[in-house]
C-alpha cells in the first residue's frame, strides 16, 4: 500500500471515526498515522523493507478497529469477547511489529537478536499496562483498578508479543525486500 493509500484510509478512517462517535479511538489515530508518516519519510524504510506490506498491515489493524468498535449491532457476550481478545492480542503483535521496524532503523539492522525482542516486547507491554489504566480514566472507571475485562486485554497483549517473537523470524523475511543489501 502506498503512502497515497495510506493517506485516503487515514482520512476515511477519520470519517468513520466521528460519524460511528468512536471519539476514544481520537486518542490513538494521530499517533498511528503520523508514525505512518514519518515511517514513509525514511529512506532505510522505502528501500529496505516491504514497505508497501508494512502499511497494509499497520492500516489493516486500523480498520479492523474502526470496524470493531463502530458496528451497530452487538453480538452475542461470548462472540464479543472473542473478537474483543482478537483486538488485543492483534495490538500486541502490529506495534511490536512496528516497534521492531523503528527499532531495526535506528540501529541499521536487518534482523534482530533475542534479547532485543525481549525489549521490544516489555516495551510493548509496559505500554499495553499503561493503556489499560488510560481506558479506564476516559471511561470514569477506578483508575487504579484493573476489572476482569482489563485482564484480559492484557493477556491478550502478552499472547499478541509472544506470537510476534515467536514468528519473528519468519516475519522478518517477508518484510525485507528481497535483496542482499546490508544497512549501511
Amino acid at each position: 500500500m502506498s503512502i497515497k493509500k495510506v493517506r485516503i484510509f487515514a482520512l476515511i478512517l477519520l470519517i468513520i471515526i466521528l460519524f460511528s462517535k468512536q471519539f476514544q479511538i481520537l486518542y490513538y489515530f494521530p499517533l498511528l498515522f503520523i508514525s505512518l508518516e514519518y515511517l514513509n519519510q525514511n529512506e532505510k524504510y522505502n528501500s529496505i523493507y516491504n514497505y508497501r506490506l508494512l502499511n497494509a498491515i499497520f492500516v489493516s489493524y486500523a480498520v479492523f478497529i474502526c470496524i470493531e468498535r463502530g458496528r451497530p449491532t452487538q453480538f452475542y457476550p461470548f462472540i464479543e469477547i472473542i473478537i474483543n481478545s482478537i483486538e488485543h492480542l492483534l495490538f500486541g503483535f502490529v506495534i511490536c511489529l512496528k516497534i521492531a521496524v523503528y527499532y531495526s532503523i535506528l540501529k541499521n539492522k536487518i534482523s534482530l537478536k533475542g534479547n532485543e525482542l525481549i525489549r521490544i516486547a516489555v516495551t510493548f507491554n509496559i505500554i499495553g499496562f499503561a493503556n489499560e489504566f488510560f481506558q479506564n480514566w476516559y471511561k470514569h472507571q477506578s483508575l487504579w483498578q484493573l476489572n476482569i475485562d482489563s485482564r484480559k486485554d492484557i493477556l491478550m497483549n502478552i499472547f499478541g508479543t509472544l506470537i510476534f517473537i515467536f514468528f519473528y523470524k519468519k516475519i522478518n523475511n517477508k518484510i525485507h525486500k528481497q535483496t542482499t543489501e546490508i544497512l549501511k
